[in-house]
């Protein structure tokens, strides 16, 4: 089950819990993801939000390797992707009530 990708402003323009978007938070619950996500983006991090078909959702954190500049988070998109043990696991915590994820990106060492 593949989730919908999201910007991090979503959580600006409007009311997730009226457009049924994140049907379990308040408008108290946007105002504290919104202090996360701020947060979370002054410590070097790209946020996303991700949203499965069933509704479970997360916001992500994601910190690029070191040294990659990244100006785009929609950049992040096929490295959270191929990591399918990462998406299964935040979409188990989601269920379980945990809706934050951080997420640090490495480079592959070449080997020669």
């Amino acid at each position: 089950m593949t989730p919908m990708f999201l910007p991090q402003t979503t959580s600006d323009t409007g009311d997730l819990l009226g457009i049924g978007l994140l049907p379990n938070v308040t408008a108290k619950g946007q105002d504290r993801l919104r202090t996360l996500r701020d947060d979370a983006i002054s410590k070097g991090a790209h946020v996303m939000l991700l949203v499965w078909p069933s509704r479970e959702w997360v916001m992500l954190s994601i910190e690029p390797p070191e040294g990659v500049l990244v100006e785009d988070t929609e950049q992040l998109i096929p490295s959270v992707q191929a990591n399918v043990t990462a998406l299964e696991l935040m979409l188990t915590n989601s269920r379980h009530g945990n809706h934050l994820f951080w997420m640090n990106l490495s480079r592959i060492a070449s080997q020669h």
